[in-house]
């Protein structure tokens, strides 16, 4: 009888250390490390990466700001250029990413901004693929060998203010209008920058004076770097003409270069945001 009382004491203890025993060894595997938030720039995992590491983790990864990556930018660039870069580049949607490819040398820069729908890291091979990454915009610094030769690069434009058939494009700012080679130009000044927007000579001249009000308008409320000693914004009226678009300006012996921007307003925005 107290053989009986003394053993269902030891078979329950034994079944309840069992239990203890299975449940500690499920945390086995624990010991496996996050390296991500390291010094190691590692934004934007893809997201085959992304599932590999925790809750936390992939949830630091898509939150990351415009200013983080611009400081993984920052970081990947080795030149003797003094690095000037925007402080925000417009997206076309809050739910896309930046991105950005960048090359370097001892005396010129240029980074190019990416829109992508997942996060893809600063210089990944994915930004290749024009399914994955829309580029953006071009920021660039150059030193030249005078100041004369970086204000030239500019495209700084000398008495746009005189002429023939002024426009009144706003705030007590006029325009002039000139043509050649095919081309209309609508062109004004704004202290040391000249601005002009090209347009075709059959294309709707209206879109060139909407434009140029529209910059006017913009430039209000927002401002452009100043320039030492000049600048120039060249943009198209006529729609998607990247390749036209181009805002400069110089900087003693350097010029800073926005340019390929689809949206002219979208470029003023990056160019303005230099100095916010």
């Amino acid at each position: 009888m107290n053989k009986k009382m003394v053993m269902i004491p030891i078979l329950l203890g034994t079944l309840t250390l069992a239990g203890c025993g299975g449940s500690y060894s499920s945390d086995s595997s624990s010991g496996g490390g996050n390296s991500y938030g390291s010094n190691n720039n590692n934004y934007g995992k893809t997201m085959d990466d992304t599932a590999k590491k925790d809750t936390k983790s992939s949830s630091d990864t898509t939150t990351l700001s415009q200013k983080d990556v611009l400081a993984t930018v920052k970081s990947k660039l080795t030149t003797d250029v003094i690095v000037m870069l925007p402080k925000n580049i417009p997206l076309s949607s809050k739910k896309d990413y930046l991105s950005a490819k960048t090359t370097s040398t001892s005396d010129n820069y240029q980074v190019v901004f990416y829109e992508t729908k997942q996060p893809i890291s600063v210089n990944s091979a994915d930004l290749k693929d024009t399914e994955k990454a829309t580029p953006l915009v071009t920021v660039s610094g150059k030193t030249y060998a005078t100041e004369q030769e970086a204000a030239d690069a500019t495209g700084h434009m000398d008495n746009v203010n005189t002429g023939v058939n002024g426009v009144d494009l706003g705030s007590g700012i006029t325009g002039y209008s000139d043509a050649g080679a095919g081309s209309t130009f609508l062109s004004w000044a704004e202290g040391r920058w000249s601005l002009s927007v090209r347009n075709t000579t059959s294309g709707n001249q209206q879109d060139s004076i909407d434009l140029a009000k529209k910059v006017v308008a913009k430039l209000e409320t927002e401002t452009l770097p100043a320039p030492h000693q000049v600048g120039g914004v060249k943009l198209e009226a006529v729609p998607n003409r990247a390749d036209g678009n181009r805002i400069s300006w110089q900087d003693g012996a350097t010029t800073y270069m926005v340019t390929q921007f689809a949206d002219p307003l979208d470029g003023i925005s990056v160019a303005t945001s230099f100095t916010d």
